[in-house]
């Protein structure tokens, strides 16, 4: 691979743990994978055919019984190679935008109301992803031991819980904040 792609490694990845379609490969990544890599169906099928010239995937036709046949993809020797050794590479540093923060960086020119509803908005937002992470936590509680994997994935989805507390804790200081100031100005009957 000329240039990292890190959707290729997400598809290894999966298709590691089991072969798959595109269509199921899209499925999975919207389940687990989404709520902290997105990746679009613009960039899975053309990554796939890549995968498949690199001679990291191969494709096979399977039976499909609610339909026609459809291309189930294989990791190979090769794709597992890559996988181990992109795996093996130390993390690079995490970049993540976050467009609430850039938006409140010019708050002032907006009213405190609408930064509050802002803040509002997104800490809603989070609760529900709370409540999501946390059922992913509690199902793969069931079943941590039964494989090696759920470990891992556990971990993600801790990590994920942890965040999500943090964006809620931090919506609540930045909400009472706000709503103090604009309790100092209504004093001031501004």
């Amino acid at each position: 691979m000329a240039k990292e792609n890190t959707t290729s490694f997400i598809i290894l990845g999966l298709l590691n743990h089991e072969d798959s379609s595109g269509y199921d490969l899209k499925k999975k990544i919207d389940y687990m994978i989404s709520r902290f890599w997105e990746v679009g169906y613009g960039q899975l099928y053309p990554t796939l055919s890549q995968l498949e010239k690199g001679g990291m995937v191969t494709k096979r036709t399977g039976e499909n019984s609610k339909g026609p046949e459809k291309s189930v993809y294989s990791i190979t020797a090769k794709g597992r190679e890559v996988l181990k050794e992109w795996l093996s590479v130390p993390g690079a540093k995490e970049y993540t935008k976050y467009e609430i923060l850039l938006k409140l960086f010019f708050g002032n020119m907006v009213s405190y109301r609408e930064n509050v509803e802002r803040i509002e908005n997104f800490k809603e937002r989070h609760i529900n992803d709370l409540k999501m992470i946390q059922m992913y936590k509690t199902n793969l509680e069931k079943v941590i031991e039964k494989e090696d994997d759920h470990l891992y994935y556990f971990l993600t989805v801790l990590f994920g819980e942890f965040i999500y507390k943090a964006y809620i804790e931090w919506a609540d200081e930045a909400e009472k904040l706000l709503k103090n100031h604009i309790n100092q100005d209504n004093d001031k009957g501004c």
